[in-house]
């Protein structure tokens, strides 16, 4: 079961439908079928059950989210989750960037053990750097930017297009959603 930290997200969007509750899967499905008309190149798609951290995946609290993942940048996913509160639905999305194995692999190194490894640690960076530049988007080029930043804005659409559909289908007014994302795109 994957886990979603909020260290890794750099854009998120988010709304509530008023009227909506118990209509999660056919928000999935709209978004499913206006992905499939965008058509976007090299889309992998799958629902997953996600949680937060260890503690509350012992609880098991963890909630239901589609991982859209672009095969052009595996090191960034997708999540979009739709899910009951109360008589409403909370619809909302999350671009993560995951960090590299050599990130994860040096980040969970003991102090002492890193600094014995630090010759051998600096030579894989180097490596890394060299050929793996899709990790961090201060390395992209602004190509890469655009088709990530086309990535996560046709995710977008297909997403405010599913939340208008169930938002026009209980008579909610949609026009009182904010469709700008917080983070680095600020997609609207």
């Amino acid at each position: 079961m994957p886990r979603l930290k909020e260290s890794e997200v750099i854009e998120e969007w988010g709304c509530l439908i008023e009227g909506a509750q118990g209509r999660q899967q056919e928000f999935f499905q709209l978004v499913k079928d206006r992905l499939s008309q965008l058509n976007p190149p090299s889309l992998d798609i799958s629902q997953k059950e996600m949680f937060a951290s260890f503690y509350k995946r012992l609880k098991g609290e963890k909630k239901t989210f589609l991982r859209l993942q672009s095969k052009n940048f595996d090191s960034y996913v997708l999540n979009l989750c739709s899910e009951n509160y109360g008589n409403q639905l909370i619809i909302a999305w999350y671009l993560t960037a995951r960090p590299s194995l050599y990130y994860q692999f040096v980040n969970s190194l003991p102090d002492l053990l890193f600094w014995i490894l630090y010759p051998i640690l600096i030579v894989v960076r180097i490596f890394e750097a060299i050929f793996n530049r899709r990790i961090k988007l201060q390395n992209m080029d602004i190509f890469e930017k655009l088709e990530l930043r086309a990535f996560a804005g046709t995710i977008h659409h297909a997403a405010t297009f599913g939340s208008q559909e169930i938002s026009n289908s209980v008579g909610f007014d949609f026009t009182k959603v904010d469709l700008h994302t917080k983070g680095f795109f600020n997609l609207t």
